[in-house]
């Protein structure tokens, strides 16, 4: 709402045109040289006439009409914007019932990751990238999720796991088992409906596949 409410007034200098980036006053520890105050600068309110100013020293401020505001509260809005509450309510029960479908489609997932991990495993070292790839698109798919629906957890791991997988990254035996590592936090995570943080038990889980994650990392250093 604050971006409807309160649009960036646009700058026009000799050297700038564009956003004001200014959203708070800062403390400048040297002399502050730019314009301070509206007295220093030109307002305009229409778009008629858009010059730049002549002189180095002048600094113009667009404000123009805020067409955004009416476009989301009518015609002639005024005052702060405000969602009704019917709305919200409306809103928060889509995400909760959009929650219980995203537990079991990601359960599905869970059960994709592992069926890809079981024949990434079988298959010879230099016909794994595949397997890695469906991993890789999969682990995008629920770290984007997770979040958005209460499993924080999820986005954590999903990145990691997205991250580990990536084209150029090892495919080996060791590879597979940090890949199952991450499918096996995961399928915690679901099983006990870890929401949030997960307080205790979500720290304990993120720890213990961080250790497992350096150990492997690790491992390619020496090899390497």
């Amino acid at each position: 709402m604050e971006v409807i409410d309160k649009p960036r007034q646009f700058i026009a200098t000799r050297a700038y045109f564009g956003p004001d980036r200014h959203r708070k006053s800062e403390n400048v520890a040297e002399t502050e040289r730019r314009e301070m105050t509206e007295q220093d600068a030109n307002i305009v309110y229409s778009t008629d006439r858009v010059v730049r100013p002549k002189d180095p020293k002048d600094v113009y401020y667009f404000r123009l009409p805020n067409s955004l505001k009416e476009k989301a509260g009518g015609l002639g809005a005024k005052g702060r914007g405000t969602i009704p509450q019917n709305l919200l309510d409306e809103a928060d029960q889509t995400l909760e019932r959009k929650a219980v479908e995203f537990h079991d489609w990601a359960i599905e997932y869970l059960a994709m990751l592992s069926a890809y991990c079981v024949r990434a495993q079988q298959a010879h070292l230099g016909q794994r990238r595949e397997h890695f790839d469906k991993i890789n698109l999969l682990a995008h798919e629920l770290r984007g999720q997770g979040g958005i629906f209460g499993y924080p957890i999820i986005t954590t791991v999903g990145k990691l796991l997205y991250n580990i997988t990536l084209m150029g990254c090892p495919t080996d035996d060791r590879a597979v088992d940090i890949v199952k590592a991450h499918i096996d936090t995961m399928r915690v995570v679901f099983r006990d409906k870890i929401t949030g943080d997960g307080g205790e038990t979500g720290r304990e889980l993120q720890f213990s596949l961080q250790l497992a994650i350096a150990k492997y990392l690790k491992e390619l250093e020496t090899v390497s």
